[in-house]
């Protein structure tokens, strides 16, 4: 039983939320209420949520040592060793396997997405994360699959202006997580990340600011392009801008305020304005969408 436990912390299930990104295609090409598209989307997120656990697996055993030098990842099973490295490898390849052969089940090209995302994380952990700024991009590239991912399995092809937005929120967070590190680490930073030993803060936050501004820039674009005002018979789409750039200045802030961002997925399902702020952008889109009045 403290093994499964021990797998099941390991999974870092409060991360799936990343993992919404594959309703995006769905909800924005004006499907979301075709019952066999959200199926296969669901599905979809689903097996992204068991390659990505997988994923998580094997890069808290290639970090095993130095996340010991953190004071919040030195808790997790494989650091701590209350999951031991081998049965911690044999879990990740099963959900990795798994996610792969039900993918292609449902539709080949999610296969390859999917594998594409594993190898891309592979790399990432043995060897992208010690290239500075790459590190960030790598993250920032598996977004933009789960993006594709959402579209491949209901035939749509995303847009520019989303991918460009998903891109540049990943990098955001992704600087932001940095950020963090070398705030909370100080002097040990390098030990638990060597690609620290490259970052400077002000230059961390400078990164941010600047992918903070273009996601809301390039949003802004997207919700009055043509295509979108076309598609929606109006130009009302820009009414969801203001929450776009709350959202991101409300992150700002408790990053700032409250000194976290260590965790992109605990600030959005913890920070009370934060998730009223995403649940009304979610909720005013959809109706943008599916309800427009002129």
């Amino acid at each position: 039983m403290n093994t499964v436990v021990a797998v099941i912390k390991s999974m870092r299930i409060r991360q799936w939320i990343k993992n919404m990104f594959v309703f995006m295609p769905l909800v924005f090409s004006g499907r979301l209420l075709e019952a066999g598209d959200l199926v296969r989307t669901a599905l979809a997120f689903a097996l992204f949520c068991l390659a990505s656990s997988g994923v998580y697996i094997l890069n808290d055993i290639g970090d095993k040592k130095k996340d010991s030098f953190h004071p919040v990842k030195q808790k997790r099973p494989i650091a701590s060793g209350a999951l031991g490295e081998s049965t911690a490898t044999v879990f990740s390849a099963v959900l990795i396997i798994t996610s792969l052969v039900l993918s292609f089940t449902l539709k080949p090209e999610l296969s390859g997405i999917i594998l594409a995302y594993v190898v891309l994380h592979a790399f990432y952990t043995f060897r992208f994360k010690h290239e500075v700024i790459l590190d960030v991009i790598i993250i920032a590239l598996g977004f933009e699959l789960r993006i594709w991912g959402g579209c491949v399995v209901v035939d749509i092809l995303p847009s520019v202006w989303l991918q460009l937005c998903v891109f540049l929120l990943a990098l955001f967070l992704g600087f932001i997580k940095r950020r963090n590190e070398k705030i909370l680490l100080y002097g040990d930073a390098t030990k638990h990340r060597d690609v620290l030993s490259h970052y400077k803060v002000y230059f961390l936050d400078q990164m941010a600011i600047i992918s903070a501004t273009l996601c809301i820039v390039f949003y802004g674009m997207y919700a009055v392009s043509k295509e979108v005002i076309v598609r929606v018979g109006t130009n009302k789409m820009a009414y969801t801008i203001p929450f776009v750039v709350y959202g991101i200045f409300r992150y700002l802030y408790v990053v700032h305020a409250k000194r976290s961002g260590g965790d992109p997925g605990e600030i959005l399902l913890t920070d009370l304005p934060l998730v009223v702020d995403i649940s009304l952008w979610i909720s005013v889109t959809i109706l943008l969408l599916y309800y427009p009045f002129k």
